[in-house]
């Protein structure tokens, strides 16, 4: 039998354990006598501080708990929209915390994306065959888009896409305007070493393909003339 989840209210006692129903919460005692709003049904219940959910687990309640805390005051609510579906441009978005190791979560699984980004949430959009790390307002840096898309359609709080921030970037490959300089300078990955790559500037970005296939994407951070030169082969 099928129920509409039950929203309702609850203050976190002093213990910062809440209990609903016989269903106990965590929430510690530096929440203690903050009023929470849960939404629960069956499957799962979620916690939410002035609108912003600070956990969702499991839902231990049966039809039967839900029923009473409607009669409690409790109000029925239209359950919660499935996983995001792409944009209108195909790109999917989710915020994620890079960990202390360079990784990311995606789909149950770790990517790196660079050291320098270790303990930072950013905004992860995934687009075609691209990856775009920013921190909301700048581009940081772009990767191969390891998820197709409907794996990305299907990540935790997944949403449509926005237009990708394309107003600087951070680490860098092989393509240089004037003289090869830092500013200048973008990152494929190693794992593209000794490979032959092609470089070409499109509204403001260098795009960085191999064998027909984009591997980054990064905002020219310079005006200087485009020069071509040869990146060396590693030696052995």
């Amino acid at each position: 039998m099928y129920m509409f989840p039950v929203e309702f209210s609850r203050v976190v006692p002093a213990s910062g354990n809440l209990a609903v129903c016989g269903q106990q919460f965590w929430l510690g005692t530096h929440r203690a006598g903050l009023t929470l709003t849960l939404r629960a049904d069956t499957g799962t219940v979620e916690l939410l501080a002035a609108g912003a959910r600070i956990k969702k687990v499991p839902s231990r309640l049966t039809i039967q708990h839900l029923r009473q805390l409607i009669a409690g005051g409790g109000t029925r609510i239209q359950p919660a929209p499935g996983p995001a579906r792409p944009g209108a441009d195909g790109a999917v978005e989710v915020e994620r915390t890079v960990n202390a190791s360079d990784l990311v979560s995606l789909g149950g699984r770790q990517y790196p994306v660079g050291s320098p980004f270790a303990g930072r949430r950013l905004t992860v959009r995934l687009d075609g065959a691209v990856l775009h790390l920013s921190d909301g307002s700048t581009l940081l840096r772009t990767l191969p888009n390891p998820l197709t898309g409907d794996e990305a359609a299907r990540l935790r709080d997944a949403r449509p896409g926005q237009p990708p921030n394309r107003c600087g970037c951070s680490g860098g490959s092989a393509a240089a305007a004037g003289s090869p300089s830092p500013g200048s300078a973008s990152a494929s990955g190693i794992g593209h070493a000794g490979a032959t790559v092609t470089v070409e500037e499109a509204d403001g970005i260098f795009r960085i393909t191999c064998a027909g296939q984009v591997i980054a994407e990064v905002a020219r951070t310079t005006t200087q003339t485009i020069a071509r030169f040869k990146v060396r082969k590693p030696q052995r």
